[in-house]
């Protein structure tokens, strides 16, 4: 379409996020369909849980380089009432191993609230975790193991064998090369990134690769503020939905948009209300080399067009997510210009410490971070008061920042960049 047509610059990296009715790309980043688990890990699927969940896993503690001087384990409350957790455990296997540590819990986690479980000291490195809810010696892994949250005390003895299903097992998460998961394994850690649960811990859908990404860690203990999840999950289609920060606002894709943003850089604050895929629908602005991010603003839905189209570079996407106070201020719904981003002035994350993601597994990944997505705030150029408008982090930089729950204590960023990118 026209109003979309690019100068040369344009022709770069890609994304391109497709299946499951939804679709996303940001900034010119590369995104292809993915499969679900193959058959023998969806054999490991365990009923998502209806409360409890593990939400953070941090095996780097006291580790070279390390963020905090502790492992840990952040468990959060999914549902709308409080659970006891005395009598429950945490626990730690190796990547192959079958041989169980526990950490016995007690007391309760409220209604959206966060426990945290404060392990091992790997050494003199990192600062101190937030006051912790239990505590125990269980010496994690920083980048592949297996923790389970049990509904006992009594240690499991699978690893060779499967793990899952088990009445016991409320959760499960094996990550890097850990011969057990739900679904498949979450990303490899390290010891300057947690993995952490998409939706502030609201998402679970019983596949660890789908639900957890690598960020910045950010333990949260019980006087962390709670966080809604609502009674669902939002799709990329119609219908009212539910997300982590409020009600999701999903409405059918429009072709009339208004002008609340102008030609220039800022800060789209809105609610997702409509994502077109590329060969979208012709009537609300679908073409075959952009997705269209609809998103409404203070009744009028405007159009956010992210470029798809690529011919150089490598088409993988260097992708993170982090949990960080939204830069720029409170969200408040609105265009607000002038509301510059860099990744290493507002957040000091440098290039290197994003992590090369082969398309199939990042639209998982991303799939399930946007499910629960209400609220957003966008990072954007615009070059069309009427809607035509592209996500960026900067007026000249090509590649993506988007912000979900970004009305929560905890906002995640969907951080991109590509191949030829240093910073």
């Amino acid at each position: 379409m026209k109003a979309h047509s690019r100068s040369a610059h344009w022709l770069s990296p890609r994304l391109w996020l497709a299946g499951a009715g939804l679709a996303l790309a940001a900034g010119c980043a590369d995104l292809s369909v993915a499969n679900g688990p193959d058959e023998a890990a969806a054999e490991q699927l365990a009923t998502g849980s209806p409360d409890v969940v593990i939400s953070q896993v941090y095996g780097g503690g006291g580790n070279t380089g390390a963020t905090f001087s502790n492992d840990y384990v952040e468990l959060f409350n999914r549902s709308a009432s409080a659970v006891s957790l005395t009598g429950w455990s945490v626990q730690y296997a190796s990547a192959t191993g079958s041989s169980w540590q526990a950490v016995s819990l007690s007391g309760s986690i409220a209604a959206g609230g966060y426990y945290l479980v404060q392990l091992a000291n790997g050494g003199t490195t990192g600062g101190a975790l937030p006051a912790a809810n239990a505590s125990g010696t269980i010496n994690m892994s920083g980048s592949s193991g297996k923790v389970a949250l049990v509904t006992s005390t009594s240690p499991l003895s699978c690893g060779a064998s499967a793990c899952l299903p088990n009445a016991a097992i409320r959760d499960f998460v094996g990550y890097g090369s850990a011969t057990q998961a739900e679904g498949s394994d979450a990303p490899t850690g390290s010891n300057t990134v947690a993995e952490i649960r998409a939706g502030a811990g609201c998402t679970d859908s019983d596949n660890n690769a789908a639900d957890f990404a690598t960020g910045a860690p950010a333990p949260r203990n019980s006087s962390a503020a709670p966080v809604s999840c609502g009674t669902g999950t939002g799709t990329g289609g119609g219908g009212g939905t539910s997300s982590g920060d409020g009600t999701a606002t999903r409405l059918p894709c429009t072709g009339s948009f208004g002008s609340a943003m102008s030609a220039t850089f800022g800060r789209l604050d809105g609610f997702l209300v409509s994502i077109v895929n590329i060969n979208g629908s012709a009537t609300c602005r679908g073409d075959n080399n952009h997705v269209h991010l609809q998103v409404q603003v203070n009744g009028k839905v405007e159009d956010i067009a992210v470029n798809v189209q690529s011919t150089t570079g490598n088409p993988d996407v260097f992708f993170r997510t982090l949990n960080a106070p939204l830069s720029g201020g409170a969200w408040v719904e609105g265009w607000h210009t002038g509301a510059r981003f860099d990744y290493f002035t507002n957040l000091g994350v440098h290039s290197t410490s994003f992590t090369e993601t082969p398309i199939t597994q990042l639209q998982t990944q991303l799939d399930s971070l946007l499910a629960n997505a209400n609220h957003v705030s966008i990072f954007a150029t615009g070059f069309d008061g009427t809607g035509g408008h592209d996500i960026h982090r900067q007026p000249t930089s090509h590649d993506g920042a988007i912000v979900i729950n970004p009305t929560t204590g905890s906002p995640t960023y969907l951080l991109f960049r590509f191949d030829t990118q240093s910073f």
